[in-house]
């Protein structure tokens, strides 16, 4: 199974690279996203600011989420993937990167971010297919 068969018309959330961390957890706390993406002024991606780099760069360091910009503690090194790569290759690049939410980029557009848990959804889905489709053949219905 291919990416884009993931891919829903599920809003992207964005803030600014000179929003504070607060403004970014509000933002992610009210669209219930593990992370949201960071744009320039022009709306292009500059990075990723997920739960993980909140704990680990934010609140471990004993900063102030309302004074620090989301710019200084954002994973600027993305991995993305292509809606044309299979599920089981992204899923693997995403463990082996330690990472739970990817953005799936085509040309210079973001179309979604998909979380670990997407890619697991898929999986129990085609696990769960691939069952009943072996249950029918066993009782002769196929």
């Amino acid at each position: 199974m291919k990416v884009r068969s993931l891919l829903t018309d599920r809003e992207t959330i964005a803030v600014r690279l000179d929003d504070t961390v607060l403004e970014a957890v509000r933002r992610m706390t009210q669209t219930r996203c593990g992370s949201v993406l960071v744009n320039d002024e022009g709306g292009k991606m500059k990075g990723i600011f997920t739960e993980r780099d909140l704990m680990v760069r934010v609140v471990s360091q004993g900063e102030n989420p309302s004074e620090v910009r989301v710019a200084d503690v954002m994973t600027k090194n993305v991995y993305v993937a292509s809606p044309e790569q299979t599920i089981v290759e992204v899923r693997r690049e995403m463990r082996d990167l330690h990472i739970r939410h990817v953005p799936v980029v085509e040309g210079d557009r973001v179309l979604e971010v998909l979380s670990m848990r997407d890619l697991q959804r898929a999986d129990l889905q085609e696990k769960r297919e691939t069952a009943e489709h072996m249950s029918a053949y066993i009782r002769g219905e196929q």
